[in-house]
């Protein structure tokens, strides 16, 4: 992921309430505070990316 587009990124998840940061080239970290389990967790991230790439269909990015 581009430099740029990974702090738009992180940008937009820190918006959202998340706690979110770079976590090597290539990955960030994400947890959902407010959330009430990993599975819960899971869910907000990946439909806050989904969000996000919505606006970036250039950009590719994945939940692991």
């Amino acid at each position: 992921m581009h430099p740029d587009a990974r702090e738009e990124l992180l940008e937009f998840l820190r918006r959202v309430k998340c706690d979110a940061n770079a976590d090597g080239d290539d990955a960030v970290q994400v947890t959902v505070p407010d959330a009430i389990g990993e599975e819960q967790a899971r869910l907000e991230i990946d439909l806050y990316l989904k969000a996000w790439q919505a606006s970036h269909p250039d950009v590719e990015a994945h939940l692991l």
